[in-house]
């Protein structure tokens, strides 16, 4: 809460991403949406700029797809009360079609709700199709799960390029879009396409995770973008950090380094 305060102070909004497990017990799953029903309740109190990201799989996806949407419907209403929004995370690709069955049965009771699309994955400029269409927002995300996959990219320049082409479906028909990435030539495409396709910078947002690539959060906000901040949480906190940096170990370097420029306030060079 301290964090997303002093965020929001700067301008930034954020997202509340509670790290768990995946549970098989309807007991242990209800301990979740309890824990986001405490944490809406939190942040109303705080009136902070904040939403949630989930993933189903904490609320009760592996038992059933009936529970799963009746647990995020329950999280989603209470999230509109006061005027939040859900996004849904992306798990493994192996639940991509579960989840997304979810999300489009769920958003047509409660139009709060949201999902994440990987890039690395090939079916996905199909699945963004159909979003659109649906008025679903999604934020897109290049990928982090790294199983092998025959419907997945493998090369990361075959990822960028998909990328790409999806950011110009999402500025083209998507429904408030987010890019989330902290490479900057896909944010400077992405920025390229909406002007192109006559967008404000209110109609869509980038999203960045904590810690990471701070200097740019910052930059595009100075610019009048809209940026919101990923905040992990929760006792599941190892396995997150061990694949954020198994995906991409440039981010420890890059966490490294953006927390000595906070303490320090000195520059350091980018390699």
């Amino acid at each position: 809460m301290e964090v997303a305060r002093h965020l929001g102070e700067q301008g930034f909004a954020v997202n509340f991403h509670y790290l768990g497990a995946q549970f098989d017990e309807t007991d242990q799953v209800r301990r979740v949406v309890n824990e986001h029903l405490t944490l809406l309740d939190a942040l109303t109190a705080e009136n902070f700029n904040a939403g949630v990201a989930l993933q189903l799989s904490l609320l009760g996806l592996g038992i059933s797809e009936s529970l799963a949407t009746e647990n995020l419907l329950l999280i989603a209403r209470k999230a509109a009360e006061s005027g939040r929004r859900v996004r849904i995370d992306m798990e493994s690709a192996e639940w991509t079609a579960r989840i997304l069955d979810v999300v489009r049965r769920a958003s047509r009771e409660s139009p709060n709700i949201g999902t994440v699309v990987q890039a690395f994955l090939k079916r996905s400029n199909e699945d963004i199709d159909k979003l659109n269409q649906e008025k679903i927002p999604v934020v897109l995300v290049k990928g982090s799960h790294l199983e092998p996959q025959e419907g997945a990219f493998k090369d990361p320049e075959e990822i960028a390029l998909f990328f790409m082409r999806l950011i110009e479906t999402l500025m083209r028909d998507g429904s408030s879009p987010a890019i989330a990435t902290h490479d900057e030539k896909l944010i400077e495409f992405a920025i390229d396409i909406a002007f192109i396709f006559g967008l404000d910078q209110a109609d869509y947002e980038f999203q960045m995770l904590f810690g990471i690539r701070n200097d740019l959060a910052e930059k595009l906000l100075a610019d009048g973008y809209r940026v919101r901040i990923t905040l992990p949480y929760g006792d599941n906190w190892y396995p997150y950090f061990m694949r954020r940096l198994a995906e991409r170990p440039i981010n420890l370097w890059r966490l490294l380094r953006d927390s000595r420029r906070e303490v320090l306030k000195d520059p350091l060079p980018e390699s």
